[in-house]
């Protein structure tokens, strides 16, 4: 049954995304097949330049220049990437209430995905790093499988940065000792190393708006930005109404995605935060759909095995 939803969910984002972006691409093929082809040639603006993975693992099997193909592989990549996401939503959602509960995060994220899709340009990199972010939930405790998804989310965005947070922040219950604070700087040394190579090697790029590009078009499509953040709002609302009444892990992933959501409405457009708020959203699910009596319960176990 479950694996039949996760299907059937997949199925259904992958519609959403041929509904939502196939024909915003045949609009605007500069956004989706120019700027990829501009990354392989290493002319594309700051902080596209810089996001390699996806190009370069399409470009093994063709180019942008053959847009059908082109599209092809990054549908086949979004729909791997969407398995990866709700395989490990319900793992992690399960750990924190009912497998009702489950689904309903599963069912959020979905719609959530498809919200997202409206503002969305064709490269897989955003949808790689909510997986990877999935990923890492649920594989914390694996030190080498997070490094190695540390390494393919900062070859793919300068936010993977974000899977060093998560994995201290579930790991901080040893912070006293030295092995934590080890595997946390390796972590983020990998991140650093990647992040300033990729930086060093493709050399300086300008920035695609600037900083106050970026505000001019956050002040032209206001309108658009209220009406969007708006939808958005209650989710924000429903995960501080929850907070109050999660455990300290939850909480701690609660700060984290709150940091996140402040960097990305500061230097990101707000027209966007669909699409910009999806790393977020794993991070804030439990505090809105896990179940108070279970979290109690594995807030207890949880403290028992830290303490043993």
């Amino acid at each position: 049954m479950k694996i039949g939803v996760i299907v059937f969910l997949v199925f259904i984002t992958c519609g959403n995304f041929l509904y939502s972006v196939l024909p915003s691409c045949n609009l605007n093929r500069e956004g989706c097949y120019a700027n990829d082809q501009a990354i392989l040639d290493h002319t594309a603006g700051a902080p596209y330049q810089y996001r390699v993975l996806a190009p370069y693992a399409m470009s093994l099997v063709t180019s942008p220049a053959n847009e059908g193909a082109w599209f092809s592989v990054a549908l086949v990549i979004h729909a791997a990437c969407f398995a990866v996401i709700y395989t490990s939503l319900n793992l992690w959602l399960r750990r924190w209430g009912s497998d009702g509960a489950a689904m309903a995060g599963m069912v959020l994220m979905a719609l959530l995905l498809a919200f997202a899709f409206h503002q969305y340009p064709l490269s897989p990199n955003s949808i790689i790093e909510l997986a990877l972010m999935c990923a890492t939930l649920v594989l914390w405790k694996r030190f080498w499988l997070v490094a190695l998804m540390v390494i393919l989310a900062s070859f793919n965005r300068e936010t993977g940065v974000l899977l060093v947070a998560i994995y201290a922040l579930l790991n901080a219950a040893d912070y006293r000792t030295r092995g934590f604070y080890m595997r946390t700087l390796t972590l983020a040394g990998l991140w650093a190393v990647i992040t300033a190579g990729l930086h060093i090697t493709l050399g300086a790029a300008p920035h695609i708006l600037g900083i106050m590009g970026t505000l001019q078009r956050n002040i032209d499509n206001l309108p658009q930005a209220l009406i969007i953040n708006g939808i958005l709002l209650p989710l924000w609302i429903l995960a501080a109404i929850g907070y109050r009444r999660s455990p300290v892990m939850l909480k701690r992933l609660g700060w984290l995605a709150a940091a996140y959501l402040i960097s990305a409405f500061v230097g990101g457009l707000w027209g966007e935060m669909g699409r910009l708020s999806l790393p977020a959203i794993p991070l804030i699910l439990p505090l809105i759909v896990a179940e108070k009596p279970i979290q109690d319960k594995l807030s207890v176990s949880l403290g028992h095995s830290n303490n043993t």
